[in-house]
């Protein structure tokens, strides 16, 4: 016997005849709270309401196609839904508006889908990051290394925004706005391309649209190439990679230092009364200005060697047996991917024991069992990074009065250039764990003014040559 419904009951049925009185007011949702609870009218084959826990209710058509089932192996009728529209208190939007353009939908559905031929470059970029940080670096050449961890992330976000746009929308509008270069129109981003389109002008399409960021547009098309270089090892692709012959943005390379005043002002708040209230922060920048390490050498830096391998990998290295006595760090992995042993001078000695013994005051007892140098205070299991010393930096740029607002980065760059002027740029390439002095050169000596203050060039003995008379 079939049942029927006042006007005021909550219909419960799957399957029942729809009215704009009963799909409106006489459905409520009565699923798990995750999945849409689906009703389907009985009156017309194919039209389907949606309601979502949040209560929202949305028209679907469904069909039965035939689809091929891989794990069966078998092919198999299966139930596809096509959205209509969200169901409103509208005449475009409601019941018999749905009834309208059902016809149409399921006509669209039946109809059999274009065949790609190629996937697109953004289909590749997402394998990329599934299965492309597995192997070795394909910049190796000579020695295989394995991607650190740092530059994982560091691709992945690049890959993530700005190729497959999932950052904010000021950058998708960018890469996705309609452009003209060279006399041809780019409608689309690159991740939309199929593979078989792209060529050397679509990657030059990008960098035109990220030319007001070259260091990104330049981060962004070494990215392309190394999807491109991965896919082509793993016979993914029979191409060629079209962005061999792109020529990269020429960048400002950020090459300041702190004067010698400057830097003689902060070593010396470094080692001040300050330090007992902000003994890591002070310690970390100390560090930097005496033996400029890397930033993320010293944040990830231990006491003293972890026991097992995994622990070891945790963390970028640790202070040596007896480093009291021994004056030595050691950095275990280091960006040229190669172990280095760290002198540490007599300053960087003292201040490391001022931070020992500072961790068994009352104050910053919480720091004793952790095994870093630099802990987070909320998790003293995790190094502390750049933002657990952003209030500390910007105070000590309001307590001192220096001439060029001291930034972590600064640091090795004023060692670098110290060490250059005093004992030469190969010295300061060997101290700076450079792979060759072009680096040290081109990105961390910076020239003074007076280096080029050159009195009598041509001064010479000429009086010599003169007859004696």
């Amino acid at each position: 016997m079939k049942r029927t419904y006042n006007k005021r009951e909550n219909i419960t049925d799957t399957t029942f005849d729809f009215t704009q009185q009963k799909v409106q007011y006489q459905i409520q949702y009565q699923g798990n709270g995750k999945a849409p609870d689906k009703r389907y009218d009985k009156s017309i084959q194919g039209l389907c309401l949606f309601v979502y826990p949040s209560g929202i209710k949305t028209f679907y058509a469904v069909r039965f196609l035939e689809q091929y089932n891989k794990k069966k192996n078998r092919t198999e009728k299966n139930a596809v839904y096509k959205k209509i529209f969200r169901m409103e208190d509208h005449p475009q939007r409601n019941y018999a508006a749905a009834k309208l353009e059902l016809p149409n939908i399921l006509s669209r559905m039946a109809l059999p889908k274009e065949k790609k031929d190629e996937k697109t470059f953004g289909a590749l970029a997402k394998e990329f990051i599934k299965s492309g940080f597995g192997g070795f670096r394909l910049m190796d050449k000579s020695d295989k290394h394995e991607y650190k961890q740092t530059t994982i992330d560091k691709y992945t976000k690049l890959i993530n925004t700005y190729i497959l746009l999932k950052g904010g929308q000021k950058i998708r509008d960018r890469l996705s706005a309609v452009i003209t270069f060279e006399d041809r129109v780019s409608s689309k981003p690159l991740k939309d391309y199929a593979i078989n389109e792209i060529d050397q002008w679509h990657i030059e399409c990008v960098q035109t649209r990220l030319k007001d960021t070259k260091t990104t547009a330049n981060d962004v098309v070494k990215v392309i190439s190394i999807i491109y270089s991965w896919s082509i090892k793993k016979k993914k692709l029979k191409i060629s990679n079209p962005v061999a012959n792109i020529t990269k943005f020429r960048e400002n390379k950020i090459k300041i230092k702190m004067s010698d005043v400057d830097r003689d002002k902060i070593l010396d708040y470094c080692s001040s009364k300050a330090f007992d209230f902000f003994p890591r922060f002070l310690t970390y920048v100390a560090l930097l200005m005496l033996i400029g390490k890397r930033e993320i050498e010293l944040l990830e830096c231990c006491w003293k060697e972890p026991i097992t391998q995994k622990e070891k990998e945790a963390c970028s290295g640790w202070l040596v047996n007896n480093w009291q006595k021994e004056k030595y760090m050691y950095l275990r992995d280091t960006k040229n991917r190669k172990p280095e042993r760290v002198y540490l001078d007599t300053r960087s000695i003292e201040i490391l024991k001022r931070l020992e013994r500072s961790r068994f005051t009352d104050k910053n007892a919480w720091a004793v069992e952790s095994k870093f140098l630099f802990p987070q205070r909320k998790n003293i299991n995790l190094p502390a990074t750049y933002s657990s010393f952003r209030k500390n930096l910007d105070r000590l740029n309001n307590v001192l009065d220096l001439e060029t607002r001291f930034l972590f980065k600064y640091a090795r760059k004023t060692f670098g250039s110290y060490i250059s002027a005093r004992f030469g740029i190969e010295r300061a390439a060997s101290k700076l764990n450079h792979s060759s002095t072009k680096v040290t050169k081109d990105h961390y000596i910076v020239p003074e003014d007076k280096d080029n203050e050159i009195e009598d060039v041509y001064e010479s003995n000429v009086e010599r040559f003169r007859k004696v008379e």
